[in-house]
């Protein structure tokens, strides 16, 4: 073959090529897409991601103290963190126990040894768990609660009955410990329903798990939650609708509740309370104002400068609108006297008006006259006083009174002069 062939070859294809471009004519428009052909099949599936809760853990209030050091000394003389205490074979030790004089001794019959936790303690009472997680019952006359003494109500410190059964579950967890679930039994006590990671109510109920905001304080913030129903969660019974009442108080735990049957439901739980400091008792240095944050004038300033009976130059706002009718320990019903007041602040000022409905077990959502005013116009602290006297004060109470002016005599007519008489002439005999 000539050593010219395949050169000739090439300059055919080439030739070729550039024929075949020249005889093509312009690209036309895309054709319709055609339809989408079967899906393919499912690939296997990938391992478990891991739980997103699974990164955080509770670090305990300790740990938030570090860098929280004012807010963690007021808290530390508060009653939440003191709601369970682990008790350790001695005596506990509570912030104010100068004033209360403390728990020195477990139920007859106990021993520290004996008593694994105990409930409250901090103020009002204590309540006692066996090392079996059960609650310490018994009969009516066994005497398993300590009340701590109450001037106000006028009781010394006493042990009472509290929980009257064989065996009483302690099944409160929820609301006196931290991280808590309701499956297993803490530390393999059979009475206990649920587990937890602390003792008390620590830093972490309200503001969630910490571990990933201490390790990255500024990178992973807490949760901040100001709403009521953070609060109601345990400050309440089981319908926040229905204010519970028993012997002619309200029950325990409902502050919640009367809030929620009040005009005030429309502000939070916060608006007027600290809730890392205590309103039972207060302290110079870190709790001077009681947990108290917003007074009662800064709202209802014309409320407050208009109080139309001199004698109560002193009372307080919350004398008459937040008295004392509930019950967490001990209460004298004569005087309308418990020791937790109430929340809902209306007063019904019609002498007539029933305070409780469904045979007492329920309040109703105002505040009677008799809770109002007689637990200080009862005799002892104040002069006696009849409802239809009180009530008669009650209405209008912070009405201004407008002095009715003294009505201006209208003028009396201004008398015509009397007309001189002429002088009749003497006629000389």
């Amino acid at each position: 073959m000539s050593q010219k062939t395949p050169f000739t070859v090439v300059i055919l294809l080439l030739l070729l090529v550039g024929f075949s471009a020249a005889c093509r004519g312009q690209t036309g428009e895309a054709g319709p897409l055609g339809p989408a052909g079967a899906p393919g099949p499912i690939g296997p599936v990938g391992p478990a991601g891991q739980d997103a809760t699974a990164s955080q853990t509770y670090v305990g209030a300790d740990t938030c103290g570090e860098c929280h050091e004012d807010i963690y000394a007021k808290f530390n003389l508060s009653a939440h963190p003191h709601a369970l205490s682990v008790i350790d074979g001695s005596q506990p030790q509570f912030p104010y126990d100068d004033i209360t004089g403390g728990i020195v001794d477990p139920p007859e019959g106990y021993t520290w040894d004996d008593i694994a936790l105990v409930i409250g303690g901090f103020g009002w009472k204590a309540r006692f768990i066996g090392n079996d997680g059960y609650l310490i019952a018994g009969a009516a006359d066994t005497l398993t609660q300590y009340n701590f003494a109450n001037e106000t109500v006028g009781k010394s410190a006493e042990w009472v009955a509290g929980h009257t059964a064989e065996e009483e579950l302690f099944d409160c967890a929820r609301c006196h410990t931290t991280g808590y679930v309701s499956q297993g039994h803490q530390d393999n006590m059979e009475g206990v329903v649920g587990s937890w990671q602390f003792a008390g109510v620590q830093c972490e109920v309200c503001h969630g798990p910490g571990s990933r905001h201490a390790a990255d304080p500024y990178g992973v913030l807490m949760r901040v939650d100001r709403s009521s129903q953070l609060c109601g969660e345990c400050h309440s019974r089981e319908n926040p609708a229905i204010i519970e009442a028993a012997n002619g108080f309200e029950i325990q735990y409902v502050h919640y509740d009367g809030l929620y049957n009040s005009k005030h439901f429309a502000l939070s739980c916060v608006t007027c309370h600290d809730p890392h400091a205590s309103v039972l008792y207060t302290d110079e240095t870190v709790n001077p104002d009681g947990g108290i944050t917003q007074q009662c004038a800064t709202c209802h300033w014309q409320e407050k400068a208009v109080q139309n009976n001199r004698k109560h130059l002193g009372v307080q706002c919350t004398d008459c609108h937040m008295p004392p009718m509930g019950v967490s320990a001990q209460g004298d019903l004569d005087i309308f006297t418990g020791d937790l007041h109430t929340h809902q602040f209306s007063i019904n000022p019609d002498p007539t008006a029933p305070q409780f409905a469904n045979d007492g077990t329920q309040m109703m959502p105002y505040i009677t006259l008799a809770y109002a005013c007689q637990h200080c116009h009862n005799g002892d602290y104040a002069a006696t006083q009849e409802l239809e006297t009180l009530a008669t004060i009650a209405k209008g109470y912070h009405t201004p009174i407008v002095a009715t002016p003294t009505p201006t005599p209208e003028p009396s007519p201004t008398p015509e002069p009397t007309p001189e008489l002429e002088a009749t002439p003497t006629a000389t005999p």
